[in-house]
């Protein structure tokens, strides 16, 4: 270990590093000087590494923490991100208000991002919304000016003209996303600081490595940064760690402080304003308690600090309020009506779909209510506060359309209950350290192997999805076969994967399949995909409204006779007298459904039922429809079971769907 009072200069090495960073990065041919600057650049960065490694384990609070801060750092840098680089998907939406406001001076999308003004549209206030919250521009401003400082300075030494260096390349990318980085590195500090005052470091550091590295936060500080999920993380632990801290000695300065907390974490995202809950909650007992005693003072500080909170948290708040209201005209969020379906949540689908589902996607985190319980007596009152937070972040993510998050990375809206994923997760370390000596090394090396195991597994889907190998987590549900497919690996993984159904979907996927009498891999297949699925922001726009015959996709269950005839695309499937089908919807609402196919004279022969009840069959040439009641419907992970009576040998080449209802207007 190096003498600390002989170290060089720390910020000299980070600018020393930092400087042919930006160099390199630069678009063009490197001239000889910055091709140096960079290797010293990396000499200079080693020897900072070396020179601060205490001051770095000082900060952090522990070496563990300190090692996995330098691995994720060291991941940024070395990769470039997916599609655009660090900004992409909604990521490059949000990354769009920097330019717009540094150099034009304009919340308006239309004007950084001119092309997308024709497919997003024209609010009546002329502006073209950006669908992006506008907080995380607090983060990304500091290092994205940075960065434009930086390539000026470059662009003065070769002789370029400044003024032309747009705001927009992938380095602005990488230097606006480092303030992502920054503030996700600052959360797992707290979370460690939160989860090691309750059950010691060794439980914190097991807890908080492996929620961070082993779940999907860490995609979102390294390869899409511009999202809101790493600073949504740092202020939700922010306001649960300080609240931890203060809730025995809460004045009146610590409620507003924590409504600002509050504030601050839903202008990251709007839903974090469910975690006003917990202090919310403390007031309570402290109000009933007062009641009780039948003191007014105490009662008078518990509703005061509400009212600060809650006045502080609204103020902080307020800049997004403003911006909904500039784009709009008045406030309102820029998800269309219907987008939050509070009465009938995905639960089924955002824990165990292989579509988004928290659990396939990361399934250490199959521990986390395990190591709640285990560790409750050690956790206090915090253990059951934490779960019933986790399980309301369960109701809003699963009530929301699009539950499976779009183009994403894991199940990235419950990033921000990393925290709680943490305190699980250091719980059942915590439990483990507690076991009779003789079994001790034995337990913690599988707790340790476990956690291993887990971020190996989702470093590799990490890099499976960053180089495009694999698709999104929220591009379809598939069963075992195709994501090996996909992923280029042996064709037997995926014959046994499908014998056995995914590991990580159980025990829903084994219940689903004696529920409806189908093989255990259909659930991986079925569960998370709609038919009649709609755009998330434009529920007019209408995807996958039809069921091919000979493309079943795990949805025809029974009654296919033999191989497909006829060409592609119009390919026509024999089927057997007894035809069943499962059909997912994503909304209860009455449909059409048609069978098109070569039924010849035989029209009047085909009945139907959906779900038992029988339909009445409307006979067109090589189509037969059939009206479907709403009330008869069902949605989200309860599939339809449709049952078609055919003579046997019947042609069939699709069932459409049409919708009959309004609820999405």
């Amino acid at each position: 270990m190096p003498d600390p009072s002989k170290k060089v200069p720390t910020s000299l090495l980070a600018v020393a590093a930092l400087l042919p960073l930006a160099f390199a990065r630069l678009d063009g041919p490197l001239p000889w000087p910055f091709v140096a600057a960079w290797l010293a650049g990396g000499v200079a960065l080693g020897a900072a590494l070396w020179n601060t490694w205490p001051r770095l384990v000082r900060l952090f609070g522990d070496w563990g923490i300190a090692a996995a801060v330098v691995a994720i750092v060291a991941y940024y840098a070395a990769t470039r991100g997916v599609f655009q680089g660090k900004a992409s998907g909604d990521g490059w939406f949000g990354f769009m208000y920097l330019p717009g406001l540094v150099y034009h001076h304009s919340l308006d999308l239309a004007i950084p991002a001119p092309s997308w003004a024709g497919i997003l549209g024209r609010e009546k206030t002329g502006h073209v919304a950006n669908a992006c919250p506008i907080g995380p521009v607090v983060f990304w401003l500091p290092t994205y000016l940075l960065g434009l400082g930086l390539k000026a300075l470059a662009a003065i030494t070769a002789g370029l003209p400044v003024e032309r260096l747009p705001g927009q390349t992938r380095f602005d990318f990488f230097m606006a996303g480092l303030g992502s980085l920054a503030a996700g590195l600052a959360g797992m500090a707290l979370c460690f600081r939160l989860v090691a005052r309750h059950l010691g470091v060794a439980a914190a550091r097991f807890g908080t490595i492996a929620a961070v590295l082993a779940s999907p936060l860490i995609w979102y500080f390294t390869t899409q940064p511009l999202y809101q999920h790493a600073t949504a993380f740092f202020m939700v632990t922010l306001l649960v760690e300080r609240w931890d801290a203060w809730r025995d000695a809460l004045t009146l300065r610590r409620w507003a402080l924590l409504g600002a907390f509050a504030g601050g974490a839903m202008l990251m995202r709007l839903q974090e304003g469910a975690w006003l809950l917990l202090p919310g909650l403390d007031a309570l007992a402290l109000a009933i308690a007062a009641l009780r005693a039948r003191r007014a003072r105490d009662l008078a500080a518990a509703v005061l600090g509400v009212v600060a909170m809650v006045a502080v948290a609204a103020l902080v708040f307020s800049p997004q309020l403003l911006t909904w209201r500039w784009f709009f005209g008045f406030v309102r969020p820029p998800q269309p009506p219907g987008h939050m379906r509070w009465g009938d949540p995905a639960i089924v689908a955002a824990l165990f779909s292989t579509r988004g589902g928290l659990l396939p996607w990361s399934p250490i985190l199959y521990l986390v209510v395990p190591g709640l319980f285990a560790s409750r007596r050690a956790l206090g009152g915090l253990a059951w506060r934490l779960g019933l937070m986790l399980a309301i972040g369960l109701w809003v993510n699963a009530a929301a359309w699009d539950h499976f998050g779009s183009w994403t990375f894991g199940a990235r809206r419950f990033s921000d209950a990393t925290v709680v994923f943490a305190a699980g997760l250091g719980g059942l370390y915590a439990w483990v350290e507690r076991r009779p000596a003789p079994s001790l090394r034995r337990w913690r090396g599988a707790a340790v192997a476990i956690a291993i195991l887990a971020i190996a597994w989702n470093g590799l889907l990490m890099e499976l999805v960053r180089t495009l190998k694999l698709k999104s987590s929220g591009a379809r549900a598939a069963p075992v076969s195709q994501w090996v497919a996909w992923a280029q690996g042996p064709a037997w993984l995926g014959r046994a994967g499908d014998r056995i159904g995914w590991p990580f979907c159980q025990p829903a996927g084994w219940i689903f399949a004696l529920a409806y009498r189908v093989g255990p891999s259909v659930f991986d297949g079925v569960v998370g995909n709609y038919v009649l699925e709609r755009d998330s922001r434009i529920h007019a726009v209408v995807s996958n409204d039809f069921i091919a015959f000979a493309d079943p996709h795990q949805y025809v269950v029974e009654g296919i006779a033999g191989p497909p005839v006829g060409k592609p695309g119009a390919q026509q499937v024999p089927l057997a007298a007894r035809a069943r089908v499962l059909v997912p919807l994503a909304a209860r609402e009455g449909l059409r459904m048609r069978l098109t196919g070569d039924f010849k004279a035989q029209e009047a022969r085909v009945a139907a039922t959906w779900n038992g009840q029988p339909l009445k069959a409307k006979v067109a040439p090589q189509m037969i429809s059939f009206d479907v009641p709403e009330e008869i419907t069902h949605s989200r992970a309860w599939v339809n079971e449709v049952v078609l009576d055919v003579p046997p040998g019947t042609l069939a080449r699709r069932l459409e769907f049409q919708s009959l209802g309004q609820w999405w207007r």
